[in-house]
């Protein structure tokens, strides 16, 4: 019989570094993998720019994000300008025409699927990996001109991860992961 992992072990009320980290590798590696299966475009993280924070001011033309609570808490934020996300939508319906206009109605649906999609797959990623279980909400789009969007975290992490696409625009990645997962908010 196969012995199910237990869930994160808290010790004063917070997650271990170790415990934050594999959550946020899960979700690095579901993005690239996503947007490079789905997408049909590889990404590059600019690791030596991310930042870890209490505080997230996300920026960009477009934005995905979505909740996860369980074993673990947080939110998962995807943003990008405008070229970006147009690129990656290019890619993803095999348009012969170039997207242009990030507010189409076919680029705010893919934002929606990849957000659903990277979250997924990073969930369960953190399931096979630990046993860990969480559950998601519904997939928020936001698009828009030079978007800013400040995310307060009490007792929450926030690791921004950039990446750039192979023509060179820019998507950001942020994971927020609660503390604790009783305790730990995230308040937009």
């Amino acid at each position: 019989m196969k012995k199910t992992p237990a869930p994160p072990k808290v010790s004063s009320d917070h997650l271990s570094k170790l415990e934050v980290g594999k959550i946020v590798k899960a979700f690095m590696e579901s993005v690239e993998e996503v947007l490079e299966t789905m997408g049909m475009t590889k990404i590059e993280a600019r690791t030596k720019a991310a930042t870890l924070t209490e505080h997230a001011y996300i920026k960009g033309d477009a934005a995905g994000s979505l909740a996860f609570t369980g074993d673990y808490s947080g939110l998962f934020i995807i943003s990008f300008d405008k070229q970006a996300i147009c690129e990656i939508t290019t890619n993803m319906l095999f348009a012969e025409k170039p997207y242009t206009n990030h507010r189409d109605a076919d680029v705010e649906g893919a934002i929606g699927e990849l957000t659903n999609q990277m979250n997924g797959v990073a969930r369960n990623k953190i399931n096979k990996l630990n046993g860990w279980k969480a559950n998601a909400g519904i997939p928020s789009v936001i698009v828009g001109e030079n978007i800013s969007w400040a995310l307060y975290a009490s007792g929450t992490l926030v690791i921004h991860i950039p990446y750039t696409t192979p023509q060179m625009n820019e998507l950001y990645v942020e994971v927020a992961v609660s503390d604790h997962p009783v305790i730990g908010e995230i308040k937009i």
